[in-house]
């Protein structure tokens, strides 16, 4: 069984003041050492953090001060700095596997991807450089932070036996309509397709009809078998709950709404913890070690030169 971080996209724009027609006027508004932060560089800064779902502007944002969405940038630099003090790097196929992972999980082309990027203003180009920051600093908290967590047997047994159901193998075979949240009627469009199944129409009509996946629609909606942990936290609450034959309510995700059909279910054994043992070591030192990047990141700031300019 294997145990997949999740990604979500946050994107960190910082408002300032504008020209005429909506033009930033670029300014340096931070030095870092030897590096500059610009005002451009701070509106198209792309943020990729391990959750479960995309995260809009909006919402990551709500009630941050300026000060505080600058020293989220001037903690990028001085990642990217010391990364490249210690000699780490990302290879273009490790970002482009990621990118895969991300479409597996929202259950989305190449296309959809694109546009949902283009939608919120984010360029292809930006955001493979977010996976990439996010990489790197995953590296270099293994470098300097990880070798540091004493885990023991113990600690490894506890966690186990209180997240044995991360441990069971489990696959879903699904049918699913999709309707796309760049529709300005989805929400309708969504209800009057649930709708019409609850009244007796069936699954591959109602896909047939409504369904904006192209790729599985031709199939009456079949995807085929996923791995429950590939499914993002959304999708896979509620394939987790449904029987076979059985269909959900309207799920709403970032990308727009889900009908999930449950065809078939492959439930494995319960993972061993010996066999479990590594990924879970792997799990507990990567959340030690969230807790003190913080730590980290002071000290990397009192060894630098920082002056943030408005």
């Amino acid at each position: 069984m294997k145990i997949t971080l999740y990604i979500a996209i946050i994107v960190l724009s910082i408002t300032f003041p504008v020209l005429c027609a909506g033009e930033v006027m670029d300014r340096i508004i931070a030095i870092v050492n030897d590096d500059i932060i610009t005002l451009k560089e701070a509106e198209k800064h792309v943020r990729v953090e391990k959750e479960g779902r995309f995260v809009s502007i909006n919402e990551y944002l709500t009630n941050l001060r300026l000060q505080e969405k600058i020293d989220l940038l001037i903690d990028d630099v001085l990642i990217r700095q010391q990364a490249k003090r210690l000699k780490i790097d990302v290879e273009e196929k490790e970002v482009e596997a990621i990118i895969e992972n991300i479409k597996k999980q929202y259950l989305i082309d190449d296309a959809e991807l694109k546009q949902k990027l283009k939608d919120d203003n984010i360029s292809y180009e930006d955001f493979k450089l977010g996976l990439r920051s996010n990489v790197l600093k995953g590296r270099l908290l293994n470098r300097v932070i990880s070798p540091e967590v004493n885990v023991t047997e113990q600690d490894l047994r506890q966690y186990y036996d209180k997240h044995k159901d991360e441990f069971i193998d489990e696959e879903y075979r699904l049918q699913q309509i999709f309707v796309s949240g760049q529709r300005p009627d989805g929400q309708k469009r969504a209800t009057e397709a649930y709708k019409l199944l609850q009244e007796g129409k069936s699954f591959e009509d109602v896909v047939k009809d409504f369904s904006d996946d192209t790729k599985s629609s031709a199939a009456g909606g079949d995807i085929g078998f996923v791995n429950k942990v590939d499914l993002i936290p959304q999708l896979r609450e509620v394939a987790g709950f449904l029987a076979v034959g059985v269909y959900s309510s309207i799920i709403t995700t970032p990308y727009g709404f889900h009908i999930l059909k449950l065809v078939e279910k492959k439930k494995g054994e319960t993972i061993t913890f010996e066999m479990a043992k590594d990924a879970i070591n792997e799990k507990v030192v990567q959340a030690e070690s969230e807790k003190r990047y913080k730590d980290y990141i002071v000290k990397l700031r009192k060894g630098s030169y920082i002056e943030v300019k408005i």
